[in-house]
């Protein structure tokens, strides 16, 4: 089996909406449009996983400056990375992680998360990472959370789906 990770390109889109859609409610899931901006305004924070030569997992993410004070506003779903990026940010954000479902469970998504990780430290300096998890997603939370993730913020109602589930927003200071 061969493993490799390299940046998203327009031609991956197909592979990452159909990640994206089975693995996010309809009413949560993002548009090609947005992601298709997420290669072009930050392309090194956009990553995609294959085996053998399968895209099987993406993950994206942008810079924002870091501040104790969360503007929940930022985490909105579907904004423009062109409003939140900052080139020269110091706090990684992940926007986007997903894997398809068969591939699920065996550890692809710890190896996106910390590939991205120290492809942002080497290349950008960044000083933490945030992200933010439905309160339903237990198995991405303990992975997070095993990985130096804590929660730091509870977003009431956050995420559109069937129960509109809370966001539990957690960050990782490196």
């Amino acid at each position: 089996m061969e493993i490799s990770i390299r940046n998203a390109e327009r031609k991956d889109i197909e592979a990452i909406m159909l990640i994206e859609n089975s693995s996010f409610h309809e009413n949560i899931a993002e548009s090609r449009e947005t992601f298709l901006e997420r290669t072009e305004v930050f392309p090194d924070g956009f990553l995609v996983l294959m085996v053998n030569g399968r895209v099987i997992g993406y993950i994206s993410s942008e810079l924002w400056e870091y501040s104790e004070d969360i503007d929940v506003r930022q985490f909105q779903l579907e904004h423009s990375i062109m409003d939140t990026h900052r080139s020269n940010g110091s706090e990684l954000y992940i926007s986007s992680i997903g894997i398809l479902e068969e591939y699920r469970g065996s550890g692809y998504g710890k190896i996106l998360v910390s590939e991205l990780e120290k492809k942002m430290i080497y290349n950008y300096g960044i000083n933490s990472i945030i992200l933010i998890v439905s309160e339903n997603w237990t198995a991405a939370r303990r992975i997070y959370e095993k990985n130096g993730f804590e929660r730091i913020q509870t977003i009431s109602g956050f995420f559109h789906d069937d129960n509109n589930s809370d966001a539990i927003v957690m960050r990782k200071i490196i």
